[in-house]
């Protein structure tokens, strides 16, 4: 019965027989080469809206993911930390809280990674992150016990996050006014005449998913408050911007500085057996090897900053960590009323090892711009 009607079927239908001849029929100007051939003709309408089907199908099975991310502030965070998204990754969390001793960067992540910051350890109570502090006429901003200064969060503006670039770039920009006062004047209504230093702050983080790269730039532009005529700044071999890690880096960290023209790899620190590294240079890093979330970080100071390269301060033992300082435990820096100063930092945190010279062609062309 089936061979019967497929036979039947090839009667009624002649052209089954002999394809060719059937072509050479059914296109006598078109040729052999036209009939055979089954595609429409890209003038064929049909064919113009079969493609332009085809293009918007394509468009809307790509994944929302696929699209460039945007650094946008997640509102669900508590109100006195900014915490600053990614697409949907947190890479910086920014912390002031108005009942602790300073503001400072809580969390910061290399994109795809997590958080390599560690806040507020059972060791050392007062190392909060990434977080600047030095004494002030003699008043320790950095230990956070009885008697210490306190650098109080007058206003804080809410990040302003934009598109920088076609490449997937975003930024994101918020200032903070803080006063430094002594402990007795932290609680006063109006700190401005009580004030050590005023401070004006302004963080912009930038995300280049091209690089891989996460920047935090930090600026703060000091002048006296109404508390005295003359500031003297001071401050231990590590006093200044400086960062803790989180703990399961510490055994890994490797720290180096940045190298010379003859040597563009720079030294790597020798830190074992309770060794610490003071050393002036255009920027310092520290890698880690964690299987799974490698990273690497590196720190720069602007020559524009009082003294120019900074001094680095690198530790390994008993913890990891590394802060850029002016070298305020060897000479002071003394300021009168109606002096201004100001301090640029560069922090560039990447999801991998980064190799010497590819950070110090970055770094240079910061160095190198204005501030």
């Amino acid at each position: 019965m089936t061979n019967h009607h497929a036979y039947s079927h090839q009667e009624l239908n002649p052209n089954r027989r002999n394809p060719v001849a059937a072509a050479q029929r059914a296109s006598p100007r078109g040729g052999l080469r036209a009939a055979l051939d089954p595609r429409p003709s890209t003038l064929d309408p049909r064919f113009l809206l079969h493609t332009l089907a085809l293009v918007l199908l394509l468009c809307l099975a790509v994944p929302p993911a696929a699209a460039a991310a945007t650094l946008t502030l997640d509102t669900r965070a508590e109100p006195t930390a900014w915490s600053l998204l990614y697409g949907q990754q947190k890479v910086l969390v920014y912390s002031f809280a108005p009942k602790k001793f300073k503001p400072y960067v809580k969390e910061l992540s290399p994109l795809g990674g997590e958080n390599i910051l560690r806040d507020a350890p059972y060791d050392h109570l007062h190392h909060h992150g990434l977080m600047y502090a030095i004494r002030v006429n003699g008043i320790n901003f950095w230990e956070e016990v009885s008697g210490n200064g306190v650098q109080k969060a007058i206003w804080t503006s809410r990040p302003v996050c934009t598109e920088t670039g076609t490449d997937g770039q975003a930024q994101a920009r918020f200032e903070q006014v803080l006063h430094w006062v002594a402990p007795q004047d932290g609680f006063l209504p109006d700190t401005a005449g009580s004030a050590l230093l005023i401070e004006r702050r302004v963080l912009t983080l930038t995300v280049t998913p091209a690089r891989h790269e996460v920047a935090l730039e930090w600026k703060s532009k000091f002048e006296l408050g109404g508390k005295s005529d003359t500031v003297t700044l001071s401050g231990a071999t590590y006093h200044g911007l400086g960062m803790r890690f989180r703990q399961d880096f510490d055994a890994l960290a490797v720290h180096r500085l940045a190298g010379t023209p003859d040597s563009p790899a720079g030294p790597r620190l020798d830190l074992a057996n309770n060794r610490q590294d003071l050393s002036p240079s255009p920027w310092a890093a520290v890698s880690f090897d964690a299987p799974g979330h490698p990273a690497t970080l590196a720190l720069a100071g602007h020559p524009s900053n009082a003294r120019g390269d900074a001094v680095y301060f690198s530790m390994l033992t008993a913890f990891a960590y590394l802060s850029a300082t002016q070298g305020l435990d060897k000479e002071p820096l003394v300021y009168h009323r109606g002096d201004h100063f100001e301090l640029n930092y560069l922090v560039l945190l990447y999801p991998e090892s980064k190799p010497s010279e590819t950070l110090a062609r970055r770094i240079e062309a910061w160095r190198q711009a204005k501030p």
